[in-house]
């Protein structure tokens, strides 16, 4: 992932015009019409808000319960077998 980060910094550095944040020349079923992008950058940015909302709600429940989010819910961060084994085995 820090590869494509430092890629798309020095593309963004370069002299070459047209070129936008998250442009790394992938166009895999990127829209080639001006809506169509406008919609995809869009998108893009309400999925950033809503991660930074999430991550805003993890920080709140840690405040709240004074337990770690890892460890209060574990479905999302350990695999699905181990934790399914340890809620069984739990007693």
């Amino acid at each position: 992932a820090a590869i494509i980060e430092i890629v798309g910094t020095l593309r963004m550095k370069s002299d070459k015009e047209g070129l936008v944040p998250g442009d790394l020349g992938l166009r895999f079923g990127y829209p080639s019409t001006e809506e169509g992008q406008q919609r995809m950058q869009l998108a893009e940015i309400k999925n950033g808000r809503l991660a930074m909302i999430a991550v805003f709600g993890f920080a709140i429940q840690e405040f709240v319960s004074k337990q770690g989010v890892i460890d209060e819910t574990p479905l999302f961060f350990f695999p699905l077998l181990k934790t399914l084994h340890e809620y069984a085995n739990s007693g």
